[in-house]
């Protein structure tokens, strides 16, 4: 009787020790998923960082900012800000960050 109380003693601490394995490797998982994604958006914001101050230091009602009675104002930063995330992009890259 003994005996047989340790052996099902022995299987409930293995399978235990199974489901215990199982789910730190699902945590595992879970984590790197979330690592990925979080990665992802933070991609997302540093790459939108210049249009975003560009277009707020430009959006602005003053009379004196550079660029904005010419007639290619628009155009001429439009392109810098394009240039900006380009350059973050390739940054981002170049540091194997992407």
């Amino acid at each position: 009787m003994a005996d047989h109380i340790l052996r099902i003693n022995d299987a409930l601490e293995t399978y235990r020790e199974l489901l215990s394995n199982t789910l730190d490797s699902y945590l595992t998982q879970v984590s790197n998923r979330l690592g990925t994604i979080t990665k992802a958006l933070s991609v997302v914001a540093t790459v939108s960082l210049p249009f975003v101050v560009v277009s707020g230091m430009w959006g602005m009602n003053f009379d004196k900012i550079p660029l904005s009675h010419s007639s290619h104002g628009f155009w001429t930063l439009l392109v810098v800000q394009l240039g900006l995330g380009a350059l973050l992009l390739i940054f981002l890259r170049w540091r194997k960050l992407l």
